[in-house]
């Protein structure tokens, strides 16, 4: 295997998380205000499950599986609102509705949808040095991560 560079950097400065939310945000709303060293992550998923019998055979099946992920706002960020929105509008209906969270990953042209509701977020603004920022728990169904021109 020779030597090369690869052409694909792994900037994420340039990447672009956007979400909707059904009946509050209809149009894609692109997120901004990221912490210092998180913005968007995401939890491992288990898409298989074995079983070992006592004649030492494995089997295996397919496991339905969700996504969780968590977005990180700086405590200035104006995006803080759509979320803090989103929350109210499931607080006066005691009710949640669909939200879709996209993030497209221009350096590796790669792009990802994840379709589901806001399950958690952090309780408020801390005060330390500075003032901490807040985070958003989604959880809801991965199609992949896709590529993209």
């Amino acid at each position: 295997m020779s030597m090369g560079i690869n052409p694909n950097t792994v900037t994420s400065a340039n990447s672009v998380l956007s979400l909707r939310c059904k009946g509050i945000y209809d149009d894609w709303i692109q997120i901004e205000g990221a912490q210092t060293d998180a913005f968007l992550s995401f939890s491992d998923v288990v898409l298989a499950q074995t079983e070992l019998g006592v004649d030492g055979k494995l089997s295996m099946g397919f496991t339905p599986h969700k996504t969780t992920s968590t977005v990180s706002l700086a405590a200035n960020s104006r995006s803080i609102m759509v979320f803090e929105n989103i929350y109210k509008y499931f607080l006066k209906n005691m009710e949640v509705t669909q939200v879709d969270l996209r993030i497209y990953y221009p350096s590796v042209k790669r792009s990802q949808t994840i379709s589901g509701t806001l399950t958690g977020k952090s309780g408020g603004t801390g005060i330390a040095t500075l003032l901490n920022g807040h985070t958003y728990i989604l959880e809801g169904i991965s199609g992949g991560i896709e590529e993209t021109n």
